[in-house]
């Protein structure tokens, strides 16, 4: 059940990527559209069924062990990184489109360099996770007030992707508090599979893009017609 989970919110959002590439040549379209593709990479990445065959493949002596893993977070990273870009265009706030870029590099280089499989140790596990968690934070409560300060002021027809968006940002942001809430308490409760909870705000944005096309087409259309 969970392989398909992960597998239909990969195929939603290459979808959306899809419908997505008509805009291409604009410039500010580009990094949700990039960013969708790469909600699907970690969808497929962390289906149980892919994320296990690539353990086992991975080389006897261990240099490999968990790298799936990695790609996968660092897609998610810059996938949520990228909708930030998004959020910061639709703002106007160039400052912020460059801090959403500097932190990119800056998150994907604690990635790569916390990633060590030959010798693991709990520091470095530790900061990759709270990376990944501080991240998701960060994104998505962008997002969350992004969607919210613009909803009166867009257009009718945008508000049901919008709000979906608002739904995957704040999904997205419950979802990262509680990765911060098991680092703090490893002790307590644990989500034993995050993978399909974790597509809940995939679904959310690829839905929202996938909306929002179809009724930016249809607006065009009725533009050419009258």
């Amino acid at each position: 059940m969970n392989s398909v989970v992960t597998v239909l919110a990969a195929v939603c959002a290459l979808a959306a990527a899809a419908a997505r590439l008509p805009r291409w040549r604009a410039s500010e379209s580009r990094p949700f559209t990039i960013g969708l593709a790469l909600l699907a990479v970690w969808a497929l990445l962390r289906t149980p069924a892919i994320n296990d065959s690539a353990n086992e493949m991975s080389l006897p002596s261990g240099h490999f062990e968990g790298f799936s893993g990695l790609i996968a977070d660092v897609s998610l990273v810059g996938a949520g990184a990228l909708i930030g870009v998004t959020v910061a265009d639709a703002w106007g706030r160039a400052l912020l489109r460059r801090a959403f870029y500097v932190g990119l590099v800056a998150v994907e280089a604690g990635l790569l360099l916390t990633y060590d499989p030959l010798h693991p140790s709990y520091v470095t596990i530790q900061s990759h996770n709270w990376i990944v968690a501080l991240a998701g934070l960060a994104v998505n409560g962008a997002v969350v007030t992004a969607s919210v300060l613009s909803y009166r002021t867009a257009p009718a027809r945008f508000r049901l992707p919008l709000a979906l968006f608002m739904f995957a940002g704040l999904s997205g942001f419950t979802l990262a508090a509680m990765r911060v809430v098991t680092l703090l308490r490893p002790d307590g409760p644990q989500l034993n599979a995050w993978s399909p909870v974790v597509c809940i705000p995939v679904f959310g944005f690829a839905l929202g893009s996938l909306i929002a096309s179809v009724r930016m087409r249809n607006q065009v259309l009725e533009d050419i017609d009258a």
